[in-house]
């Protein structure tokens, strides 16, 4: 039966373990397997991450663009009596790069210790400046990513974070409710996560 995902049996329990959609499979520069779902799963454990958005295919680090949950953030926030006057403005704080910067971090050390997948540890992340949405086209009415969507909107932050740079300035279209269209600008910060010691490389079948 073809579901269209990838996975592999497991040698020590004979378990069949389903990491992702099989047309979203890559690998590293390495060789190492790249699936970005599993750790976009592991991201969106946390309550504070609504979306998370994994790039590494044939290259030779991941990296992340990060959706913020605005409720949950928010009600962080006020708990901590920072204020803040919207949803970008929010996810610029430095408090809540922080915050993310420790999800991250526990992600990668999870991710380290899994000898198949530990090249999808994330170097570097950036939290975007709007929610991803399906009137924008970045998102399916199911709210199933649209990779290829999101890596031509959001080239410029990409590439942003794999040159070096330690903020970057973007403007960004957006579609109203109303049905109406605008822009965003923005200056993102790119922040460099902590990367957990892997397992010996291995390189994908």
């Amino acid at each position: 039966m073809a579901t269209g995902d990838a996975g592999f049996i497991e040698e020590k329990t004979g378990h069949l373990r389903i990491i992702d959609r099989a047309k979203d499979v890559g690998k590293m520069a390495d060789g190492r397997m790249f699936a970005p779902k599993y750790v976009e799963n592991k991201l969106k454990f946390y309550p504070n991450i609504l979306e998370a958005v994994v790039i590494g295919n044939g290259l030779e680090m991941c990296t992340a663009l990060i959706n913020i949950d605005l409720t949950a953030v928010g009600n962080w926030a006020e708990r901590n009596n920072i204020a803040y006057g919207s949803y970008q403005e929010l996810a610029g704080l430095p408090q809540v790069y922080a915050m993310i910067a420790g999800h991250v971090a526990e992600v990668n050390t999870s991710v380290a210790a899994d000898e198949m997948l530990s090249g999808c540890q994330i170097h570097r992340f950036l939290v975007l400046h709007k929610e991803l949405d399906a009137d924008d086209g970045e998102l399916t009415r199911t709210r199933k990513v649209r990779r290829r969507t999101i890596e031509e909107k959001y080239g410029d932050l990409i590439a942003a974070l794999y040159d070096g740079s330690a903020r970057v300035s973007t403007e960004t279209e957006v579609t109203y409710e109303d049905g109406r269209k605008g822009s965003i600008k923005a200056t993102l910060t790119i922040s460099d996560a902590e990367v957990a010691t892997d397992r010996p490389r291995m390189a994908a079948q």
